[in-house]
């Protein structure tokens, strides 16, 4: 009788066992087939099946997850496609605009006779200022490429935060004087230190102040805070002019988009700067945001750390 028992649950087993077996079998045959049928191009195609076995269940959210990650890789490789087909629409613009203004002056200087000596000299002016933009726009584009693809180090150390806001400020006094545009600077007297680069911290400085004067100079008045809050330096910079729409905040650190789109040459840019600022600041470890009230006041406003989180 005992000997009846063992082999009858041994059959039982060995039918479970078969059972089990054949449930994997088919529920691997299902991922398969699922697997066969997924379109990368769709967000929503996911492994979906219902099953007790805790290994299948395991893989099918591992392999959910590899889809999902390479969706967001397919659709940030298309969005990275449409930018640089955008950068380089944009660049060609923003290079044959310049070119073309060149040639009539040099088709002025050539062929236009009754031209006096100091109409010449006026196109000549005007010729070489072209020239030094396009060059400009030239610099510009490359330094960007050299920090983004890491050719161009930013080494980090501490700094006295204080002087480098002071300089920068202070290097725009005749043409802050000649726009008649007040300066409030509000810089606490104890200096402040902070992790960063001076180059690149002047660089946002420079691009930041030059942006307040091109855009913000019919509010006459433009300002600079410098303060710690809690482990953080935070710089402020800050204009009273025209501002920057909702729609355009979250665009203006885009490469090649500027403030006027319609390219205003009172307004001329190479829509690099802010892509720049942005850049030299995430590399020393900081963030910027941009708060816009137009005709009220418009902040960019970036932090670096404290020397204190050595």
């Amino acid at each position: 009788m005992i000997n009846f028992l063992v082999v009858i649950v041994i059959i039982l087993t060995f039918i479970f066992l078969l059972t089990k077996i054949h449930m994997k079998n088919k529920d691997i045959s299902f991922i398969i087939s699922s697997l066969s049928k997924v379109s990368f191009e769709s967000v929503n195609d996911r492994i979906r099946l219902v099953t007790s076995d805790k290994s299948i269940k395991n893989l099918c959210i591992e392999i959910n997850g590899f889809i999902s990650k390479f969706y967001k890789l397919k659709v940030s490789e298309t969005e990275s496609k449409e930018a640089m087909k955008k950068m380089i629409s944009n660049i060609s613009h923003d290079l044959r605009t310049p070119m073309t203004v060149m040639l009539g002056y040099i088709d002025q200087l050539n062929y236009n006779s009754s031209l006096t000596e100091k109409e010449k000299k006026e196109y000549l002016i005007k010729l070489e200022k072209k020239v030094y933009e396009t060059i400009s726009l030239m610099n510009e584009f490359f330094s960007l490429s050299k920090l983004e693809s890491g050719d161009e180090v930013i080494n980090i150390e501490e700094l006295n935060v204080s002087e480098i806001v002071k300089k920068s400020i202070l290097s725009f006094y005749e043409t802050l004087e000649a726009n008649k545009i007040d300066v409030e600077v509000d810089i606490p007297e104890k200096d402040i230190r902070a992790l960063g680069n001076e180059e690149a911290i002047t660089r946002v400085l420079n691009n930041l102040i030059t942006n307040s004067i091109k855009y913000g100079s019919d509010g006459k008045v433009i300002g600079i805070k410098l303060y710690e809050e809690n482990d953080l330096v935070w710089i402020e910079q800050w204009d009273k002019g025209k501002g920057i729409s909702e729609s355009e905040k979250n665009k203006v650190f885009e490469r090649l988009y500027t403030l006027d789109e319609s390219r205003n040459k009172d307004y001329q840019g190479s829509g690099l700067g802010l892509t720049i600022v942005q850049t030299l600041i995430n590399k020393m470890n900081g963030e910027i945001y941009l708060k816009s009230i137009p005709y009220e006041k418009t902040v960019f406003k970036f932090y670096l750390k404290n020397s204190r989180t050595l």
